[in-house]
């Protein structure tokens, strides 16, 4: 994706705008989905139909939309999501992200600490040698 020109990070709060927008617009947009479904029913579909399929109720045709609605749902979750998170584990690894941050600050603290036991441990073996009776 590098072909495409650097990205820009702009900060939780566009992220986070468009985060709760896209968990609400589910409730809106099944309103919007029974609305239309009606909607064309009624308009379109069924004064085109009643003389050839006058059992394509309503119900009927409703239930197939929802039946569609759950198979790609299904292809969605077999298939999208996982390249869909690998592809969001991978802008927040190359992007400067908090928990990579805190990793990073806890190595280099954990490094140091490490240098300074090495050398009290090393420092405790050097004067138990020299205090040993001869």
């Amino acid at each position: 994706m590098k072909r495409f020109g650097k990205q820009y990070n702009l900060g939780p709060w566009l992220g986070g705008f468009k985060d709760l927008a896209s968990r609400t617009m589910v409730y809106v947009s099944a309103i919007s989905f029974t609305q239309i479904s009606a909607t064309f029913y009624y308009t379109t579909l069924y004064p085109n139909l009643k003389n050839t399929a006058p059992w394509i109720t309503f119900w009927v045709f409703f239930a197939t939309l929802v039946l569609v609605v759950l198979a790609i749902m299904l292809i969605e979750y077999k298939f999208i999501i996982a390249s869909s998170y690998t592809f969001l584990n991978k802008q927040e690894y190359e992007h400067e992200n908090l928990i990579r941050k805190d990793i990073r600050t806890l190595r280099t603290e954990l490094r140091a600490e490490m240098k300074k036991l090495r050398e009290e441990v090393n420092a405790s073996r050097d004067n138990s040698t020299d205090e040993q009776p001869k």
